[in-house]
């Protein structure tokens, strides 16, 4: 969208807002009233629909004007009006204007709309409610723009029902009225020592007092200008172009100490005030823009120098108060000085709150405070009472002694145990055993084939062969008569025969070797005992294996059981504590539990310690811990690999140290204390 028709739909919305005021001063009926009311505001936000909810003679509730509604699907929905009904009352209840999304409330809303709600209010009393339903694709960066909208044409409207319900009065009952406000108002604002608190009031509550569309209050953070509320929001999002540029202009008018008004003229205004100002307005879209300072208030009593000329005292600023307009230019009446009567009030709330959070540990003090009080009168006995309860609870946690135990996990295993290995590089091509199931000693369990074994056996026999046809055809040779003239000949022979005859015995030996490691390929059993190793078929049948790769495992289940615990090693110092002052003595005693039988409880003995820790994902670094025990005791045969829970004990500690040992390690570890 272009500038000039972002331009021309402000227009519009302002020109809307206008009527709007004119219509709130006339005489008209309120059924009248509200139709032009609802046509105007359902126009300038783009809204589905429109109702005025307006209280009865009953003091109920009744449905004065509206506008589209029977486009919501409001009336097809047969509960639809029970659920409205509790919206309503929650802003009648607290008076303020609230808006409800379907994707962002968990309460069931009585259309597929998002609800504006805003409370109509007569002599600061809630007389009925303002519901406009807008479209639930409305961005979220735009409903707050219309809420403040809606609740400031909702702010003509109350005008209007006080104009009809007061036409008569005298000026001395309004200044009644309003003496009354601004004494609320004050006594809300000082009653907070909190500088979000107190700029929360004075937005706010000062807004209704002073009767304007809207009321900020910025705050001095050191050099540093804050918006800290804006009336109409619980939070402040200072990321937002409006806010920036309103921190702008709060800024560069506080400096100058001295309030400043627009009213549509800006000759008057210094360089930078007029350019923050310019920002500010086509931002905001207001046609009267007000910043009043706020001032450290004057101490009560003034100190004397006689020393000194009295010299012209400089205010020190603290903030300021932010008043707009978005309708009319000219200021309504009393709106200036009604700003100006509450700036005094507003300037010391807001510095005191700031001098209060100031002082030295103050939420320290405050806690004190707190204390001190509740200790007043009875409550003296109490808290002594509770010292001494207290102290006897330490006296008990560092004198009683109690048995200190050093948790391990681990598992329950055979003591016998061995690893099958693949003796020699091939492919297993036949299982002959049973994961699960019992093998004796010597039991085949597996063959595995490498046809390179056969290639080289064929080629030494071969080679074999060779030898031995060639050692007969020397022997031929010696035994013909040679003549004794060629001595040099069978030397040279019987030589030939001697290295043919060792080259044989070298073969034979190179053949027992292949065959051994041939009849090796056949795997046995190498002790009695249940194969471990689950699933073999799938692990190992028809996979390629290379020599010293662990082929199964078997666990001589039938002979000792013992458990293989893993203890942190930050736990070992507690247990070399203990084994040293049982003279180095292993045999602690360990009670454990079986994670399928978690009830029962038995007893074992530790047996001995690994020399080195182990690094785990769970625990960190452990040791492992070795621990014999009776299977006599246990209800049924123990399982292979079962899991258990450990406690070693390691003598006696203080209840304390057993109870909360973790803590003092840590404090002890990283504070070196």
């Amino acid at each position: 969208m272009s500038n000039s028709s972002v331009q021309e739909v402000r227009d519009k919305i302002i020109q809307l807002a206008r009527e709007i005021e004119e219509h709130s001063r006339s005489n008209m009926p309120p059924k009248e009233f509200f139709s032009e009311f609802l046509k105007r505001v359902v126009g300038a936000v783009g809204a589905r629909a429109g109702v005025v909810w307006l209280r009865n003679d009953t003091n109920r509730l009744e449905l004065l004007q509206e506008i589209g509604l029977g486009n919501t699907g409001f009336h097809e929905n047969p509960d639809a009006m029970s659920t409205n009904q509790k919206f309503l009352t929650e802003v009648l209840s607290n008076g303020q204007a609230c808006t409800y999304h379907p994707a962002e409330t968990s309460e069931q809303l009585p259309t597929e709309d998002m609800l504006v709600l805003a409370a109509l209010q007569a002599n600061k009393e809630v007389v009925g409610v303002v519901q406009i339903f807008q479209r639930h694709d409305t961005p979220a960066q735009a409903r707050p723009g219309f809420l403040q909208f809606v609740e400031q044409m909702t702010g003509y409207a109350c005008r209007y029902l006080e104009n009809q319900g007061k036409e008569d009065a005298g000026s001395s009952m309004a200044v009644s009225q309003i003496a009354e406000d601004f004494e609320q108002f004050v006594l809300q604002l000082h009653k907070s020592l909190d500088v979000k608190e107190v700029a929360f009031t004075a937005a706010n509550d000062g807004r209704l007092l002073i009767g304007c569309d809207r009321v900020s209050v910025a705050v001095l953070d050191g050099r540093k200008t804050v918006i800290r509320a804006v009336s109409g929001q619980d939070s402040v999002n200072h990321r937002a172009n409006l806010v920036r540029k309103m921190t702008k202009l709060a800024s560069h008018v506080i400096r100058t100490n001295e309030k400043m008004e627009y009213t549509g003229k800006v000759d008057h205004l210094a360089p930078k005030v007029e350019r923050a100002l310019a920002d500010f307005v086509q931002e905001s879209g207001s046609r009267m823009v007000t910043v009043i300072p706020v001032f450290k208030p004057d101490p009560v009593i003034e100190k004397e120098d006689s020393n000194s000329r009295p010299l012209e005292k400089v205010r020190k600023a603290v903030g300021g108060i932010i008043i707009e307009q978005v309708a009319e230019s000219q200021p309504k009446a009393g709106v200036l000085e009604k700003g100006d009567l509450i700036s005094d009030h507003v300037g010391a709330s807001i510095y005191n709150a700031k001098q209060y959070n100031r002082l030295f540990l103050m939420p320290l003090w405050r806690g004190l405070g707190k204390v001190f009080g509740f200790l007043e009168g009875r409550n003296g006995l109490k808290a002594a009472l509770i010292v001494l309860a207290l102290a006897g609870a330490i006296a008990a946690l560092v004198m009683v002694p109690w048995e200190y135990r050093v948790e391990g996990q681990g598992k329950m295993m055979p003591v016998v145990q061995k690893d099958v290995f693949v003796p020699w590089d091939g492919e297993v091509v036949e299982i002959l055993a049973e994961s699960g199931k019992h093998v004796e000693a010597g039991q085949p369990l597996l063959r595995i084939k490498n046809p390179d074994l056969k290639t080289q056996l064929t080629a030494a026999y071969g080679e074999l062969n060779s030898k031995a046809a060639l050692l007969k055809t020397i022997h031929g040779e010696l035994n013909r008569n040679l003549r004794p003239t060629e001595p040099s000949k069978r030397n040279e022979l019987e030589g030939q025969m001697k290295q043919t005859q060792e080259e044989m015995a070298a073969l034979d030996e190179q053949i027992a070797i292949i065959e051994e490691r041939i009849a090796s390929l056949n795997v046995k059993a190498p002790i009695s005992g249940v194969i471990a190793t689950f699933q073999l078929e799938q692990l190992l049948l028809n996979r390629p294996v290379r020599r010293g790769e662990v082929l199964l495992e078997i666990k001589h289940d039938d002979g000792e059981w013992h458990l293989e615990l893993d203890v942190e090693e930050k736990r070992m110092g507690h247990f070399l504590d203990a084994v040293k002052a049982n003279d180095n003595d292993f045999a602690r005693e360990v009670e454990f539990k079986l994670a399928t039988d978690s009830e029962s409880e038995f007893m074992g003995k530790v047996s001995k310690v690994a020399t080195r820790a182990n690094s785990s994902q769970e625990a960190g670094s452990v040791v492992m811990v070795f621990c014999e025990f009776d299977k006599t005791q246990l209800p049924r045969q123990p399982r292979i690999g079962a899991e258990v829970r450990a406690k070693i004990n390691c003598g006696q500690k203080s209840l304390g140290y057993v109870l909360f040992g973790d803590v003092v390690e840590f404090v002890q570890k990283y504070f070196w204390l």
